[in-house]
């Protein structure tokens, strides 16, 4: 699941270039939002697997005097439990299995791609986290007024999205079957809540099926995140067989 809610993310990216079909209803207020995320300073993002109940991740992040962004994540996929925690200089995170943390840090390789500030941003503190691919969409439903509370659902075109190239996405997702998505935006403009709901066919040719609510909650509202590094596996320490 995990792997194709990234995949997911990737496939909006692609469909925000060059658009030249007509776009559905809602849609400047859609990308107005997603915009608007990106310019929060702080906030925590949950996410519930609604078929069953279970809340498969939760993050955390704020800024600080120097932009640097502040992080802790918490993954349960499929059983496996990631984790992750940065303090603007440092990448910390666990794998499913491991005893201790691992860290990343400065003059280690990939370093540059795990410390996040405003302009390079954590994924579920991205813009991208809302899927939209606006030339796709067979239908739009819009509730609310210009300036207050509105809800907007799109449901898409299978065929439109199966005929995109989508380079990084194919490898995880064959075909889409069915797909809408439904954002909740506050009176501030602000997405609050986000469903993602359909069927995919994978790259093995299972058929899975994604029903997502995304909360987004203490907007602005997020000043300090517990450090949650206790013990640090030494260079060369970390077994062999624990290896993500």
């Amino acid at each position: 699941m995990k792997k194709i809610l990234a995949a997911l993310a990737a496939a909006a990216a692609l469909f925000l270039t060059g658009c030249t079909a007509q776009l559905p209803d809602g849609y400047d207020k859609f990308t107005a939002a997603r915009n608007k995320y990106e310019t929060l300073d702080s906030a925590k993002v949950t996410m519930t697997d609604m078929d069953t109940g279970e809340q498969i991740m939760e993050f955390s992040f704020y800024f600080t005097g120097r932009d640097e962004m502040v992080l802790s994540y918490y993954g349960c996929w499929e059983g496996k439990v990631q984790q992750a925690y940065s303090d603007g200089a440092e990448f910390f995170y666990k794998d499913d299995g491991d005893e201790k943390w691992n860290v990343i840090s400065s003059g280690d390789d990939g370093y540059i791609y795990n410390v996040y500030n405003r302009k390079y941003r954590y994924p579920y503190a991205d813009a991208r986290l809302f899927f939209l691919a606006g030339e796709a969409v067979s239908s739009a439903a819009v509730i609310g007024g210009d300036d207050g509370p509105t809800s907007i659902t799109y449901t898409y075109d299978p065929e439109k999205l199966n005929n995109a190239s989508m380079p990084g996405v194919e490898e995880d997702i064959a075909s889409f079957d069915k797909f809408s998505t439904t954002m909740e935006i506050n009176q501030d403009g602000i997405p609050v809540m986000f469903t993602e709901s359909g069927t995919v066919t994978t790259a093995s040719g299972e058929t899975l099926s994604v029903n997502i609510k995304i909360d987004i909650t203490s907007i602005n509202e997020v000043f300090e995140i517990p450090y949650p590094v206790d013990e640090i596996y030494k260079p060369g320490e970390k077994p062999a067989s624990s290896e993500g």
